[in-house]
């Protein structure tokens, strides 16, 4: 038996006091606060910006920003709290997720442009206005939380967050695997002792275990016991429960290893038995068009502003050497359906057949700006277009020439679930490293597994940290 206190959580007394506050409503607070933030930075920002360009406070736009901050405080609700944002251990500071925290927001103000600008409801709402709020609402959102963490953190430490206690009794291999701080931000669970059963299931020893178990729940006042066992020890399990019978309190069996694998994966309730989702299917059609309307305003606006790039490169590649401005290849998009994707000429070569060799550092057939154009990524802005079309996406699992799909179908099981979504210009394999060529066979492995992660765990959000990385990536000479 171990009692626990290395850790900030496990500091909490047995008496929570007269100020102790309720778990669940820290996220109802959390959620009002921000609200509160979001309101104001929008009518700040507004106001802050009128005040700078016209000497005056506002012109008729108070009820405009008023609306936009409640619109724009609902979405960054919705937002944070599917990315976990307001767990306790988030709110407290002990988990940092601060680039999720301003990768949301720079999505709430996204949508909220899109929704001013596109379907014209804001016309008293310069595009200034809108950025100043974005700007406030950013630094106003990191301020408010900093407030929160200290006084949350002392919390933590003295108890007054009214968590439910727990005495946790398991084997050694699985209390390994429970934390503290997860049992608090999955199950709102405040751990006061450990009871570990011994390494072989035996009677006398289980028994004992959950005898001293039992007192330790009443000495510390505890509100339910948690069992970390084996799943497939089932006699095991249903012996030391049997024991804990002689306690009123509730026990709970945690997933161990095998079933948390399983469990992280989506449960479809189709009938009264829900099952698990083992292979995601291609994006839902409402998943589909919202990605698909992302794609085209992106493409777009990028076409726009990259318009001098694009024709001073096609000016340089005709000026360095002959042949044609745009590289086309076969490529496989969703669900295997070949397209031409554009690419500026890098190569002396035009390949496109069964066999081809990949690009590799110092590459004799690069033109005199070939590289300049691959180190940079400049020769994939072409594929924007692509995008545009419906062929690409602008974050997804990156196309290979046709004699590389058929070469590594063959040896990697995996492969072709690269296509159930639209290749993209950038992906997370990209943005992780995983680019160029891939000598080994190990190589592409790596490359598939990063991309069936994203497909398994897709979201606008990662969309969004994937092309912020790429930015980042091209800014730093990386390319993708």
């Amino acid at each position: 038996m171990a009692d626990l206190s290395d850790a900030r959580i496990a500091k909490v007394p047995v008496s929570f006091g007269a100020f102790s506050f309720a778990f669940a409503s820290l996220e109802a607070f959390a959620v009002v606060f921000e609200m509160i933030i979001v309101g104001l930075s929008s009518i700040i920002g507004g106001a802050a910006y009128h005040l700078f360009y016209y000497h005056t406070v506002y012109s008729n736009s108070f009820e405009g920003f008023l609306g936009i901050g409640v619109l724009a405080a609902i979405l960054h609700m919705f937002v944070a709290k599917s990315q976990g944002l307001y767990n306790a251990q988030v709110l407290a500071g002990l988990d940092r997720r601060w680039s999720s925290l301003l990768g949301g927001w720079l999505l709430v103000v996204l949508l909220m442009t899109l929704i001013i600008f596109l379907l014209k409801v804001g016309s008293g709402v310069s595009r200034g206005s809108v950025m100043s709020f974005g700007v406030i609402g950013g630094l106003g959102l990191v301020a408010g939380r900093m407030l929160l963490q200290a006084p949350l953190q002392r919390a933590i430490d003295r108890g007054m967050l009214a968590t439910r206690r727990a005495v946790v009794v398991g084997t050694a291999d699985e209390l390994s695997r429970v934390r503290q701080s997860s049992l608090l931000r999955d199950f709102g669970l405040s751990e006061v002792r450990r009871i570990q059963l011994s390494g072989l299931s035996d009677d006398a020893g289980d028994r004992a275990a959950v005898a001293s178990a039992i007192r330790a729940a009443r000495e510390c006042g505890a509100d339910e016991i948690i069992l970390a066992m084996p799943w497939q020890q089932e006699p095991r399990i249903q012996f030391v429960c049997d024991q804990l019978r002689a306690s009123p309190l509730p026990v709970r069996l945690l997933p161990d290893r095998t079933a948390e694998r399983f469990l992280a994966l989506r449960m479809v309730a189709s009938g009264p038995i829900p099952t698990l989702e083992m292979q995601r299917s291609p994006l839902t059609s409402v998943e589909r068009a919202g990605k698909r309307l992302f794609d085209i305003v992106a493409s777009s606006g990028l076409l726009v502003l990259f318009a001098p790039l694009l024709i001073g490169t096609a000016i340089a590649i005709k000026l360095d050497s002959s042949g044609p401005v745009l590289f086309r290849q076969r490529r496989n998009g969703f669900d295997g359906k070949q397209f031409t994707i554009l690419k500026f000429r890098s190569m002396h070569v035009l390949e496109d057949g069964d066999v081809i060799t990949q690009a590799r550092a110092n590459d004799p057939r690069l033109t005199g700006i070939g590289a300049t154009l691959r180190r940079r990524s400049i020769d994939e802005l072409p594929q924007l277009v692509n995008v545009l079309r419906g062929d690409m996406s602008l974050v997804g699992p990156r196309p290979h020439a046709l004699a590389h799909d058929d070469k590594y179908s063959k040896l990697i099981a995996s492969y072709a679930q690269r296509q159930h979504v639209k290749p993209g210009i950038t992906g997370l394999a990209q943005v992780q490293g995983l680019r160029g060529a891939t000598p080994a066979i190990e190589d592409m492995q790596l490359r598939v597994a990063h991309d069936l992660i994203y497909i398994k765990s897709w979201s606008f959000m990662l969309d969004l940290r994937i092309l912020l990385r790429t930015v980042g990536a091209v800014l730093r000479h990386k390319g993708i």
